[in-house]
């Protein structure tokens, strides 16, 4: 049995008891356990009892040795505090609230996301929080199965539904991709750049952050370079009308998607 089982049967956390998380957890941050980190989990459990909840907290507290916990709750969850585990109250949506946790957290090694498993807030926190962790940092997301659920706004009929976080969390696949892409008209974002891996698993992703600037063996910004010496120039305008192309009829694709029904 790894440290970290043995830790979640100690303190009664869910992330063992209700679900399989500890090996997963276990392979990625087994080695940071005795390193200066800071880990930040959106949800504290016990709901709006005052002192309920934590378990996951203590869990971290003990695993990472050196490490500084930090927790955000709806709740207040001040009972939780130690000299190494701090808590916030707020939601996890409020950006100008995430923006003054940040300023007293500092740059996140790991952030694991147990809030409220609403497709729309997994979504909405990734996109700000992704940003303040670290280069080599681990995005964690638990309970994803809320994502077929119909009362946390995910749909277990329409599996292609846009507004599913999975599906969200699925097109990171082609963000990681972004140098193999052959499209010159693709335009990266923040996410294509600090993105090297991306984790499903039963009701767990895991996103590692890092630099993403391996090249392409076959394009050349998102462009396959033409061959040969002769005609070069015409064949390259072809080839531009021949993506323009394409280019086009992806927008009617796009709009034939705003057309399904949900």
């Amino acid at each position: 049995m790894n440290i970290l089982k043995k830790l979640a049967k100690k303190y009664r956390t869910d992330k063992n008891s209700d679900h399989n998380y500890m090996d997963i957890y276990n392979t990625y941050l087994a080695s940071l356990r005795k390193k200066n980190i800071n880990l930040l989990e959106i949800g504290i459990g016990g709901e709006n009892n005052s002192k309920s909840g934590g378990a996951s907290l203590k869990m971290w507290e003990e695993f990472f040795q050196y490490g500084k916990i930090y927790g955000i709750d709806i709740y207040d969850k001040k009972f939780c505090e130690t000299d190494r585990i701090k808590t916030f109250t707020g939601s996890q949506t409020d950006y100008k609230f995430l923006e003054g946790v940040y300023k007293i957290t500092g740059e996140l090694d790991v952030i694991i996301d147990d809030g409220s498993h609403l497709n729309k807030d997994v979504v909405k926190t990734f996109l700000f929080l992704f940003r303040k962790l670290k280069n080599g940092g681990y995005y964690i997301i638990e309970d994803t199965q809320t994502s077929y659920m119909l009362n946390y706004g995910g749909d277990g009929f329409y599996l292609n539904n846009k507004n599913n976080h999975i599906n969200f969390f699925k097109s990171i696949i082609d963000k990681i991709n972004h140098q193999e892409i052959e499209n010159p008209f693709f335009r990266k974002d923040y996410f294509c750049e600090n993105i090297t891996e991306i984790h499903f698993y039963h009701n767990l992703i895991i996103i590692k952050k890092k630099l993403n600037y391996e090249l392409s063996n076959i394009l050349v910004n998102n462009f396959k370079p033409i061959k040969g010496k002769t005609f070069v120039t015409f064949r390259k305008i072809i080839k531009f009308i021949k993506y323009f192309i394409y280019y086009v009829r992806s927008f009617f694709y796009k709009f034939l998607d705003l057309l399904k029904i949900f």
